[in-house]
């Protein structure tokens, strides 16, 4: 739960503990009180006030966040942020170039209800006029696969932008694998903002509000296995819920982009944007790859060959094959490789003869030296994988992507990706079972071990104090453990230092101590002062830091954390999960040292601290926990130890590319390469 809810949780319960501690304080007290003995009854008033001051602190909370949003404000500050997060990713898809090829664009006819003053044709540098002058503003990009789809959109994001004013839109680019339509666009975009791109709830509702979002839902191609959609499709719902999206009494503007044969497959389905222009990108022509390939290379004349052989024959097999940017793309990072003596590795002049061999063969020849020569380009420094190893880890990963995708998984209500690489959700992989069993059965042993090093310690003979001493955290743990064996994706914990840069942060940092501290009191009644004191500050320190968002699905939530650094994730929860056990380990161990002398008590302390590491870190562990089983000796394909570095080089290496906190293939053929290619071919040439 988010913002207020919270907040509002923490002071309503907070509240009611007090007035609760009260009650037995009192019930207990009072009537052995003598006359002129009033710290009783000092203590009951003290509690019932504070009570009554955290409801009154709650509506003053509640009051205060009623005040008007700057939406304009907002509005501005996040343009910025999509600005510099989309301009990464455009270099990134173009190969860590600037210029993209100025590719040319169709209307094709919708069966009924177009947008207005669509103009037949276009191309990229001029897509925002394009867009501009169509009313209403909606805009769907269709292609084959590699004709720049995204790269389009993105020009089209970042051209309007540039030319925002106040009262625009801004255009955000969401991968449409990641809308549940349960949940109508306008609630799923203030999802989506939160987690994404870390806006408040209520501000993001405002700016949704506002009609200052512009949904830019990239790859309606990639929600579903099949290639040929249907009505009953999640892409065909996807379709259904853009027609509803209005702005008042009129069709909101939005942009989608989805491959030419799966959007002629749902609208032989009759599933297709309405109020919208369809249009499709060209392929590339001779004079767009002589200037692409010119402006890319460092020296032209070696591709004279290629080029001629595309100017005369652009119908043929080699023009076919290299008429997508993806194409071109690829093959001038293959055929510009140089060799240790800076010669370079393959003539251009081969793709000639390649190409004569069949109709896939330019692909499929790209594709097998595509990796090898990515890694060449790395010239800074030597490589940390070999190309060997690069491709049998991407393969491993590929194969995986592939299976779900063509089987459909889904696991605790959500679908596994067939696309996105999450570091924290990849731990399927390594067996379902096998990697939740993780946790639980540690914590058993951790708990077995302290039990068993209290009872050689004490000689056998425990009091009833030392036995619920011991019991009351590790009936909590095993309790916690087995109350979450149902949720399946457990949501990324965090130390959230954020809040102590404003006053509402402060306060509920402050509500969750005291509302601990109080339930510490009343556990001190039962058992001992120390106890209680342990058990409250600890508690509330862990929870007055932790940060989870109990209410979101795996791939919603995990932005909100750290954006484009997939990494970080893991690591922030298993710094949260090591700074509760640290708390908690300490607090019990202090009082365990107390009741039971110094090996024990740090013997206990220790294993108590690992075991709410375990509980609290449990997204991490998992993390861990697919490294290890995915291993030869487990007889699964084996993973980069520091599956992490691995992709984050990949990325640099044009690779993979980053998808909000995820990473995808640089192109789906080449996912699909790797899946049916799992170890790397020994062709030379």
């Amino acid at each position: 739960m988010t913002g207020g809810g919270r907040s509002g949780l923490l002071y309503g319960l907070g509240a009611v503990a007090c007035t609760g501690v009260a009650v037995v304080v009192g019930l207990r007290l009072i009537p052995g009180v003598k006359v002129g003995d009033v710290d009783p009854v000092s203590a009951v008033v003290a509690l019932l006030a504070l009570a009554s001051a955290l409801w009154a602190g709650r509506h003053a909370v509640r009051t205060t966040r009623m005040a008007p949003v700057p939406v304009a404000e907002m509005a501005a500050g996040l343009a910025d942020d999509v600005r510099s997060r989309e301009g990464l990713a455009r270099t990134q898809l173009l190969g860590q170039q600037t210029r993209a090829i100025d590719v040319d664009f169709a209307l094709r006819p919708a069966p009924a209800h177009p947008a207005q003053h669509a103009r037949p044709t276009g191309r990229l540098t001029k897509v925002v006029d394009y867009y501009q002058t169509l009313h209403p503003q909606r805009l769907v990009i269709t292609g084959p696969p590699g004709a720049g789809k995204t790269v389009l959109a993105l020009e089209l994001l970042l051209g309007l932008l540039e030319t925002r004013g106040p009262e625009q839109p801004v255009p955000v680019r969401i991968p449409a694998t990641l809308w549940d339509t349960s949940h109508p666009l306008p609630e799923w975009l203030v999802q989506y903002l939160v987690t994404a791109y870390q806006q408040h709830p209520r501000i993001a509702q405002a700016l949704v509000n506002a009609g200052l979002i512009l949904p830019v839902i990239d790859g309606l191609d990639e929600v579903d296995t099949d290639d040929t959609p249907d009505h009953r499709s999640r892409a065909a719902d996807v379709v259904r819920a853009l027609n509803t999206y209005q702005r008042g009494r009129h069709a909101a503007p939005m942009v989608l982009t989805c491959r030419t044969g799966h959007y002629q497959a749902l609208t032989d389905a009759d599933a297709w944007i309405h109020d919208a222009a369809l249009i499709t990108i060209d392929p590339v022509d001779s004079a767009k790859a002589r200037e692409f390939i010119t402006s890319r290379v460092d020296n032209p004349a070696r591709w004279q060959a290629v080029l001629s052989t595309i100017d005369h024959h652009p119908g043929g097999p080699l023009a076919v094959g290299l008429s997508t940017p993806w194409r071109l793309s690829l093959a001038t990072t293959v055929y510009e490789q140089r060799d240790p003596d800076n010669s370079y590795t393959r003539a251009p002049a081969d793709l000639i003869r390649v190409a004569a061999t069949s109709n896939h063969a330019i692909r499929e020849h790209l594709l097998t030296h595509f990796i090898t020569a990515a890694h060449t380009a790395q010239s800074d420094q030597p490589p940390p994988y070999t190309a060997a190893q690069t491709h049998r880890g991407l393969a491993v990963l590929a194969g995986y992507l592939h299976d779900n995708a063509t089987t459909g998984r889904v696991l605790g209500g959500v679908p596994l990706s067939g696309t996105d690489l999450v570091l924290h959700e990849l731990w399927p992989l390594a067996g379902i079972y096998r990697v939740r069993a993780t946790v639980p059965a540690a914590i058993a042993l951790f708990s077995l071990m302290a039990a068993a090093i209290l009872l050689i310690d004490s000689g056998f003979g425990l009091s009833t104090r030392q036995i619920a001493t011991f019991t009351l955290p590790a009936v909590s743990v095993f309790l916690w453990t087995g109350l979450n064996w149902k949720d399946v994706w457990r949501e990324p914990s965090r130390i959230d230092t954020a809040q102590f840069r404003n006053r509402e942060g402060l306060r509920d940092l402050a509500v969750s101590i005291v509302f601990a501290l109080t339930i510490g009191y009343a556990a001190g009644t039962l058992f001992e002062p120390a106890v209680g004191l342990a058990v409250g500050l600890a508690a509330g320190l862990v929870f007055g830091l932790s940060g989870r968002d109990e209410d979101k699905k795996p791939r919603e939530y995990a932005a909100v954390f750290v954006p484009w650094d997939p990494q970080r994730i893991i690591k922030h929860d298993l710094a949260a999960g090591l700074g509760a056990g640290l708390t908690f380990g300490f607090a019990f161990g202090f009082v365990a040292v107390n009741a039971y002398g110094l090996t024990s008590g740090l013997t206990f302390g220790l294993i108590l601290m690992l075991a709410v590491v375990l509980t609290c870190g449990e997204v991490s562990i998992r993390y861990l926990a697919l490294l290890l089983f995915t291993r030869a000796w487990f007889k699964t394909p084996a993973l980069p130890w520091r599956l992490g570095r691995f992709l984050r080089w990949c990325y640099h290496a044009g690779l993979v590319r980053q998808a909000g906190v995820g990473y995808q293939f640089r192109h789906r053929e080449f996912q699909d390469h790797l899946t049916h290619h799992p170890q790397p071919s020994k062709i030379s040439g």
